[in-house]
């Protein structure tokens, strides 16, 4: 015998932040698995290494998509939202870079430390927001790239 689900919503049907928040989890406690680690100054330089090819790989590939995302939301925002994720998306985008600059030089483990947190405190607050912007949208209001990941969100690379 097996067990039938009562619910019946069409998963396309659902709102886009109802759809984006669980993604959204996964990706910040992806992105703590491999950055909090260097949240201590006294971490391994293999350790920062290891977070900043994640920066440059796996949490680019996933940035990406949610500035493709932001994107696909504008039409549905109003202009000073669709800016402000805008704003916080280019910010984020600067913060890994910092990371990946200072972190090939010796003597910066203060300094990763630092913007790591500022990372990581960004990450969440613009997950939040693309959410809170979602709002009510339908998941099939998007198109493309953005719409594709919400089928299939484990294939971050194409």
């Amino acid at each position: 015998m097996h067990a039938t689900s009562t619910n019946t919503a069409n998963p396309v049907e659902e709102p886009l932040e109802a759809v984006l928040h669980p993604i959204h989890k996964r990706w910040l406690e992806e992105a703590r698995r491999f950055l909090d680690p260097t949240l201590n100054p006294r971490t391994e330089s293999w350790t920062r290494s290891a977070a900043g090819r994640y920066l440059h790989e796996e949490f680019l590939d996933r940035f990406r998509w949610e500035l493709a995302l932001v994107d696909e939301l504008h039409p549905f925002l109003a202009a000073d939202m669709s800016e402000r994720l805008r704003c916080e998306g280019a910010r984020l985008a600067r913060l890994r870079l910092e990371v990946d600059r200072i972190g090939h030089r010796r003597r910066t483990a203060a300094q990763v430390t630092s913007a790591t947190r500022d990372i990581l405190e960004q990450l969440a607050l613009w997950c939040v927001e693309i959410e809170a912007a979602a709002g009510a949208i339908p998941r099939e209001a998007l198109t493309g790239e953005a719409a594709a990941f919400l089928v299939h969100p484990e294939r971050i690379r194409p």
